[in-house]
């Protein structure tokens, strides 16, 4: 069945890319077609964090408000809340405490687009995009916060490839945006995603972390295998105008094909 959607047209379309962390090109498909990127860009927001922790410019123990209303980037256009559909129901009430740590650890895990905004405001838009930048990501922006409509009818999005999310998760688990002791940060929590698509089966003990994304008629994962490193295999995989199930099945087929050839 094909799906449509804001960001999709419906007519179905897969790409992927997969490849050693090292940037060795194992197999790819229009691996440089545009999606919007939904939730991938989020390893993005992730690495950004590390380094303002690197550079003490945060810490992981510091205080977060819990919320779910932002101010719209677009001048005059006010406060929003984040839609309905996409509204974390794990999240505290507004107003509690939280660690940075646990903020983090709720924007990777269950892909919070509260606790996603919540750290992009903490680190900044620009921070996220430098990432993108230094990871060699450069078709890939990080465009406004979830659930900004104002700033998403003025142009700004979330933008990625394929062979970007590659580039991007490689940067992660070889250690170039990061330091080491970030970079295991990162990889653990990537490790603890429960939406599980390209890695889904996996057998036990192998080690692996990942970021998935969707929206309707996008469904999108890039994923690690293996030991972080330079010889880890990468995998992401973007499909546009499959409704959930086929996209589902798609992203899972193809990880296990890519894990069995490497």
């Amino acid at each position: 069945m094909v799906s449509t959607g804001t960001h999709s047209d419906g007519i179905p379309v897969v790409a992927y890319r997969v490849a050693r962390a090292s940037g060795e090109v194992l197999a790819a498909r229009q691996d440089d077609l545009d999606f919007y990127a939904a939730s991938t860009v989020k390893l993005a927001v992730l690495a950004a964090a590390a380094r303002a922790l690197d550079a003490g410019a945060a810490r992981i123990d510091e205080t977060l408000l819990a919320t779910r209303t932002f101010t719209s980037q677009v001048p005059g256009a006010g406060e929003y809340t984040i839609e309905p559909d996409d509204v974390d129901t794990g999240l505290p009430p507004d107003g509690t405490p939280m660690p940075l740590a646990d903020v983090v650890d709720r924007m990777v895990t269950v892909s919070s687009n509260e606790a996603t905004n919540m750290v992009a405001e903490r680190v900044g838009l620009a921070a996220v995009n430098q990432v993108l930048a230094d990871a060699g990501a450069a078709r890939s922006t990080f465009g406004r916060k979830y659930s900004d409509l104002a700033a998403e009818q003025a142009g700004a999005s979330h933008r990625t490839t394929a062979a970007d999310l590659c580039r991007l998760m490689s940067a992660v688990v070889t250690g170039r945006l990061a330091s080491p002791e970030r970079t295991a940060w990162m990889c653990e929590l990537l490790g603890r995603q429960t939406d599980r698509q390209l890695t889904a089966g996996l057998p036990a003990g192998v080690p692996f972390g990942s970021k998935s994304g969707w929206v309707d008629g996008i469904r999108h994962d890039v994923a690690f295998v293996g030991e972080p490193g330079p010889d880890a295999l990468v995998v992401a995989v973007c499909t546009r105008g499959y409704d959930e199930p086929a996209a589902e099945e798609t992203l899972r087929a193809l990880g296990a094909l890519a894990v069995a050839l490497a």
